[in-house]
């Protein structure tokens, strides 16, 4: 996540400014996860066929050096055409500081709009782009409020080695209210399919200050599984490489076609 939002009313001014980076956070695991598959960050290629529909129940948890967040989103994404997928988000945030008051509210809403520009052959990766836009939707009083629009576009390449996927992604998060509050967005994932129903998955995803030396980085790794051919259930856990990183992340969530 990155510095995209304003810092929540209350509390000491240190505190302040360290959950502005917890909203930060926030923002970080629902951006991410409005662009991506599963419990990981990183956008991959895949798009659904034409007419299909799934539903995502995700929850997601953040342990920072001042306190907890809890992240509960849902999101629908739907395939549009083919290589073309829509993904629309809303999230409800849980903030619990050490040292002030607990908050709790609606936070922002993505819409996410990917499209597959070149399918995967033998000897060539598959490419993709996306672009992701966060609005301001989020509680004023709970102190998440965005009076612009945070637009993210994401170059996205996939290549496969037989039962492992690599994926790359790179991009960039602007934000219309607050120019000092833009990030270079990198990230790097695989996926392993042990069986046709189970895989592993990692990736390192980072957020880079365009303005100073803020940086989020996030190692992260996690487990999909296909409990029918309709419902798949993931895991992940995530560890924070830098000062202004989460310590630990969870992620749970459930996806269900629909159509």
């Amino acid at each position: 996540m990155t510095q995209l939002v304003h810092t929540p009313r209350g509390g000491r001014r240190g505190l302040n400014r360290r959950w502005l980076w917890l909203g930060a956070t926030v923002l970080f695991l629902g951006l991410g996860a409005a662009a991506a598959d599963g419990p990981l960050l990183t956008e991959d290629t895949k798009t659904l066929d034409p007419g299909r529909i799934e539903l995502e129940l995700e929850g997601n948890y953040a342990k920072v050096e001042e306190g907890t967040i809890w992240l509960l989103a849902t999101r629908v994404n739907i395939g549009v055409l083919r290589g073309l997928e829509v993904d629309v988000e809303a999230s409800f945030v849980h903030l619990d500081p050490d040292e002030d008051n607990t908050r709790w509210g609606v936070g922002p809403t993505f819409v996410n709009v990917k499209y597959r520009l070149l399918d995967e052959t033998e000897h060539r990766p598959a490419f993709m782009g996306a672009v992701a836009l966060g609005l301001p939707t989020g509680d004023e009083d709970f102190g998440l409020e965005e009076k612009g629009v945070l637009v993210q576009p994401l170059a996205v390449v996939s290549k496969t080695f037989g039962p492992l996927m690599l994926t790359l992604n790179g991009g960039y998060i602007f934000n219309t209210a607050d120019s000092d509050r833009e990030f270079w967005v990198v990230r790097g994932s695989f996926e392993y399919e042990i069986t046709d129903a189970w895989s592993l998955v990692g990736e390192v995803s980072s957020e880079l200050s365009a303005r100073d030396d803020t940086d989020i980085v996030v190692l992260r790794a996690g487990t999909v599984l296909a409990i029918t051919e309709g419902i798949e259930v993931y895991t992940g856990v995530g560890f924070g490489l830098t000062r202004d990183s989460p310590d630990v992340t969870v992620t749970l969530g459930v996806t269900i076609a629909l159509f």
